[in-house]
């Protein structure tokens, strides 16, 4: 055997072993259910006791920072127990202005507005600047686009108290995957990550913590003098050091608590943030930390996770001369069937991946376009070549010392109430089908640029088959909308404003309620039942359940309306 041979086999092999490797923190979770149970957060909670202090650095977030300021301060957790900081450099005037109008607006007497002058000018700056100025127990941080469970500080309270730990990893789950033709495998990439790969990065005691959704104990991050303000990934370095002092970190993946987050608006901005990951892992690379972990198994997957954008950027290299092989190079059978095995090897995350987002859809409520496994298959290789792009980017930048930081533009579409929405007041009507025993239920949402309220859940009938009321018509949900008032139907009987509008011949009786924003209706939920009488306990219950979802997301309904 030549010494082309050899370096044709190791590389194959090394390829196919890193690749088997890849497979296996893809599926780690779902190897054995009691790792999916561990996973998941708890489903009591402990009384509030911790308290707070949520770090939002934000730079030209005026698309987003209002509704992200006013998920927070509606979160279902004592005010006095937690603070909001929003940090800022002194020159982002609009953001500034935005988080003012948050703090006027929503009476916030525990937002503060943080500004800073000197450079650099990147999140981990940012960061240091809040963690001066926090008074609580816990360190959270959010990022200025996401939406955020209302329970999520509950589940955290409850997490570490119960199981004494200073730092918990809580869920982050990209959601809008049809926008884009990356989208869907980018969502995926956030399922395997945090639902699984994350898992197993905790038990090894090696784990790169994500940019949001992180809560520290204080004391702890004064400890190791808090963020890195020069590496482009300070999440996944501060992380690493944390895992240097031995520091255990509870992972923390359900549905019902992660924190939702966009996708990047375009390819080339996906590249871009995926360089700036690539660079800051070149960098924690580079400085060496990592060596300093106590146990061998920490240190070796460290250097795996650090030096993978290097790998990636070498395999993206070599993909010409691979192909330009096949043509030129005369190799042995065996040999070439060997060249073959990362190419079987990355086939294999390709169906784990098609059937990754049916696990994804199904976990969130979703369905999967018809044509979506044809697409996902059209570009899988293509999202490859995206991420090899950026690898070699990476290199790049690092080698000519380029660390300005390129943000990425947030522009909330992940917020439209079509998509999120449509899954909690989904969930609404089931509830109320199985507690109230209604036939039906519906949830029309007004579009006011089309003069229509369009459908946004339903219940006991098709979506396809319900079709949109005008806002100057003459129906139920029209007369709700504009009298703002909820209405009971009880076997007919019916306001006097409302006689001859009813179509359904069979109704026994019926809950309609409006609910609103800024005193403007933005949606009507109905329920009926041909068989059950529904009674004030149901309405009562049914108020109750909506008006918990309408703080979340009559913020959304708004920025529709805008």
């Amino acid at each position: 055997m030549n010494v082309l041979s050899i370096i044709v086999a190791l590389i194959s092999i090394v390829l196919f072993a890193q690749s088997l490797f890849s497979l296996y923190l893809m599926l780690y979770s779902w190897e054995h259910p009691e790792r999916l149970e561990a996973s998941s957060g708890p489903s009591t909670f402990l009384p509030p006791r911790l308290s707070f202090s949520v770090l939002l650095p934000a730079r030209h977030e005026e698309p987003v920072i209002y509704q992200t300021i006013r998920r927070l301060l509606e979160a279902d957790y004592p005010k006095w127990l937690m603070e909001v900081i929003v940090i800022c450099h002194v020159d982002d005037t609009g953001t500034i202005a935005e988080a003012e109008r948050a703090k006027r607006e929503l009476s916030a007497d525990n937002l503060r507005v943080a500004t800073f002058v000197d450079p650099p000018i990147n999140k981990p700056h940012g960061l240091n600047v809040g963690l001066d100025l926090a008074v609580h127990d816990v360190i959270t941080v959010f990022d200025a686009e996401d939406d955020i469970d209302s329970s999520i500080f509950n589940v955290v309270n409850t997490v570490m108290l119960n199981e004494q730990t200073e730092v918990v990893q809580a869920g982050v789950q990209l959601m809008n995957f049809r926008d884009h033709w990356f989208s869907v495998h980018n969502c995926l990439e956030y399922f395997f990550w945090f639902k699984s790969r994350l898992h197993f990065h905790a038990k090894v005691g090696m784990i790169p913590l994500g940019g949001n959704t992180v809560f520290i104990r204080r004391e702890l991050l004064a400890r190791i003098g808090g963020w890195d303000a020069d590496c482009l990934t300070e999440d996944a370095d501060i992380g690493l050091r944390l895992s240097g002092l031995g520091v255990p970190v509870r992972v923390v993946y359900d549905a019902q608590h992660v924190t939702r987050e966009e996708t990047p608006d375009s390819l080339a901005s996906f590249i871009r943030q995926r360089t700036r990951w690539h660079q800051g892992f070149i960098q924690i690379l580079r400085k060496g930390t990592w060596r300093s972990m106590p146990g061998y198994r920490q240190r070796l997957l460290a250097l795996y996770t650090l030096s993978y954008p290097l790998f990636q950027a070498l395999l993206m290299l070599l993909w010409p001369l691979t192909i330009a092989g096949l043509f030129v190079l005369k190799l042995p059978v065996g040999l070439v069937l060997l060249s073959f095995l990362p190419l079987y090897a990355l086939a294999f995350q390709f169906v784990v991946t098609e059937i990754g987002v049916f696990r994804f859809t199904r976990e969130y409520g979703f369905k999967v376009p018809l044509l979506m496994p044809i697409v996902m298959a059209i570009t899988f290789l293509p999202y490859q070549f995206a991420l090899g792009i950026s690898a070699v980017r990476a290199v790049y930048r690092e080698l000519l010392h380029h660390y300005n930081w390129e943000k990425t533009a947030h522009l909330g579409a992940h917020r439209q109430p079509g998509f999120i929405w449509s899954v909690a007041f989904q969930r609404l009507l089931d509830q109320a089908g199985a507690r109230l025993g209604i036939d039906r239920g519906t949830v029309l949402v007004l579009d006011p640029a089309a003069n229509t309220f369009s459908l946004l859940a339903s219940h006991g009938q098709p979506i396809s088959s319900s079709e949109m009321a005008n806002l100057d018509g003459d129906g139920i949900a029209d007369w709700l909308a504009k009298t703002k008032e909820p209405a009971m139907i009880h076997g007919r009987s019916l306001p006097a404003e409302l006689e001859g509008l009813l179509t359904l011949p069979d109704l026994r009786s019926a809950i309609v309620l409006p609910f609103s924003h800024l005193d403007s209706t933005v949606g009507v939920l109905s329920v009926s039942s041909s068989d059950t009488l529904l009674d004030d306990a149901g309405v009562i219950w049914l108020n109750d359940q909506l008006q918990s979802l309408i703080g979340a997301a009559s913020t959304n309904f708004a920025s529709k309306s805008a």
